[in-house]
């Protein structure tokens, strides 16, 4: 009997792909898709199904055209299907006598537009379980894999650049949402590893998504934006097992009274009540945020640093004051920053000058050098009363050797002994690239103190989840 695993693989990882609904026009959403996928450097089979041009012979982007999904000799893994919601029931009935396994419906116009798409939708299912097809959607945006060369996207890369490979999975209810984290990730030097617009859900839902992606060799990290949640009890005991192996983080959209209301309209979901949408949340082992930034900030240090055994943070800046900013964020997340203890003050002010303050920040002053930022982050490395490490390099001041620094944070980060994150100002380009340097060697490198007291938290969060007993 086929499994899940294998079942969702195809969505991401398929041999050879159908597009029903492949467009001549550049622009239209069967176009873009077809271009996308040639973009992508898909390495299987491409079919493109447009009765119209098989009928007159042309082909699209160069690639042969068929008047039926029925009608190409060789095996597909999955059909994309672009047309009308009112013919999509017929072109899922040719799917099942061709035999194609999983089909991603990107048309809208089912049960998020009233009693007419509702009946279409269960026409369209009836179907496809008759024919064991596994669906993703409808009205959703697809499936991308950088890794794999699969980009079923219909929104083209001009507009919604597309990120490399990474370690971080984004599921997305909403498509709109799902190209802006794209483009954001892209923009932000941020990998992703697999990334799918569901949709409507009408058969794949986020649980079996997250079941998929916890055995994921090429996952660290996965993202949610959900709207509601289909089938609850299964995605909490889903979330509940996969979060003891690697952390999920949740953007929980329809918090306000508006904002639920607004969650009907669009994929024709019921919000429910955001307090018990919390109380799972928190059952199941799942870190909710609020926005995209903090997904991302948050996802960054998960994906690359050990979460926390604790809350208690310190602070070793060149900067007094963006060290005293970086207390008060790490105090609106309720994390610690303890005062150090005079014992390992001394320690501290064995190689560290007596006038620089060691109580916690550890105030290296605009006098700093790379030597004294290694010793400090290694002395704290090793000891027990702190549990991550926040270091602010301000790489504008003149004593401080830049590359020196950076390498230094990089090999203490890679002992994976605490959790360390950057924060820093990037006051020009150099610096800036400095930042994407230190992501691409596995340091989270943040631009404001709020952004890497927030990741913090969210290593200190994965770390509770971690030591709950098993239940």
């Amino acid at each position: 009997m086929e499994t899940i695993e294998s079942q969702v693989d195809r969505f991401f990882n398929p041999r050879n792909v159908a597009i029903i609904g492949a467009s001549r026009k550049p622009g239209k959403i069967g176009h873009i898709i077809v271009e996308q996928m040639v973009s992508a450097k898909f390495p299987g089979r491409l079919y493109l199904i447009n009765p119209k041009a098989a009928k007159q012979g042309i082909h699209i982007m160069g690639i042969k055209t068929y008047a039926s999904v029925k009608d190409p000799h060789g095996k597909i893994d999955l059909a994309i299907i672009v047309v009308p919601a009112k013919i999509v029931p017929l072109v899922m009935k040719e799917c099942v006598e061709k035999r194609v396994p999983n089909a991603i419906v990107v048309s809208g116009g089912f049960k998020e537009s009233g009693p007419e798409g509702v009946a279409l939708e269960e026409q369209m299912m009836e179907v496809a379980r008759k024919g064991k097809i596994r669906i993703l959607g409808p009205n959703c945006l697809g499936t991308f894999s950088p890794k794999n060369h699969i980009d079923t996207l219909f929104v083209p890369e001009r507009t919604t650049p597309r990120p490399g490979p990474g370690r971080i999975a984004f599921l997305t209810q909403s498509g709109s949402v799902g190209g802006a984290v794209l483009a954001f990730a892209h923009n932000e030097g941020i990998g992703i590893s697999k990334f799918a617009s569901f949709g409507n859900a009408v058969d794949m839902d986020e649980g079996d998504l997250i079941d998929y992606l916890e055995d994921d060799k090429d996952t660290a990290v996965t993202g949610l934006y959900l709207e509601s949640v289909s089938r609850g009890r299964k995605f909490i005991d889903i979330a509940r097992r996969a979060s003891k192996n690697k952390p999920f983080i949740v953007i929980k959209a329809g918090r306000s009274e508006a904002g639920t209301r607004a969650v009907s309209s669009h994929t024709g979901s019921l919000a429910g009540t955001d307090r018990i949408y919390d109380a799972a949340f928190e059952a199941g082992g799942i870190i909710r945020v609020k926005t995209i930034g903090e997904f991302f900030d948050v996802s960054l240090a998960l994906a690359f640093q050990p979460p926390m055994k604790g809350n208690r943070v310190a602070v070793v800046t060149s900067g007094g004051g963006f060290g005293i900013m970086t207390l008060d964020a790490l105090a609106d997340y309720e994390m610690e920053a303890p005062e150090l203890s005079p014992k390992l003050q001394k320690q501290l002010h064995q190689k560290l000058p007596y006038y620089y303050g060691v109580k916690n920040p550890v105030d290296l002053t605009g006098s700093a050098t790379a030597e004294q930022f290694s010793f400090a982050i290694n002395t704290l490395l090793k000891s027990k009363e702190i549990d991550g490490i926040i270091t602010i390099p301000l790489f504008m001041t003149p004593l401080l050797d830049a590359e020196q620094v950076t390498k230094a944070i990089i090999e203490a980060s890679n002992t994976r002994k605490k959790p360390i994150l950057v924060v820093t100002v990037p006051a020009n380009e150099e610096i800036r690239q400095r930042l994407h340097r230190m992501r691409l060697e596995g340091v989270p490198a943040y631009e404001l103190p709020l952004f890497g007291a927030r990741a913090m938290a969210g290593l200190a969060k994965y770390g509770e989840i971690l030591r709950r007993p098993t239940a």
